[in-house]
């Protein structure tokens, strides 16, 4: 559970990506549903999996400051992914870390 609460604590504001799921709501969850999204990680890193909805991202622009609006050249673009599949990403970063500093 420390390994989950360690990967939510890391960003504190970000934007949620399409499926409108952000940290806070996570944050707050039960321990019991906490474990539960823990076990559904376990299994996914155990299954290979990474689910597509996660691989989607939201792409915005937002304007660079001081930038004419009207250039689109104004704009870099951000794409905004799944708060849980970037936790999830974090988790499986961990794990490899520490994989390879042990090996």
């Amino acid at each position: 559970m420390v390994e989950l609460q360690m990967a939510l604590n890391v960003r504190k504001n970000s934007s949620p990506g399409p499926d409108r799921i952000h940290y806070d709501m996570i944050r707050h969850l039960s321990k019991e549903s906490l474990a539960a999204l823990l076990a559904y990680f376990n299994r996914l890193w155990k299954d290979s999996h990474f689910p597509s909805e996660w691989k989607r991202a939201e792409v915005i622009p937002l304007l660079k400051p001081g930038k004419d609006p009207s250039l689109p050249s104004s704009y870099r673009p951000i794409a905004l992914t799944s708060c849980l599949g970037k936790t999830f990403e974090r988790l499986v970063n961990k794990r490899l870390v520490y994989f390879l500093e042990q090996h």
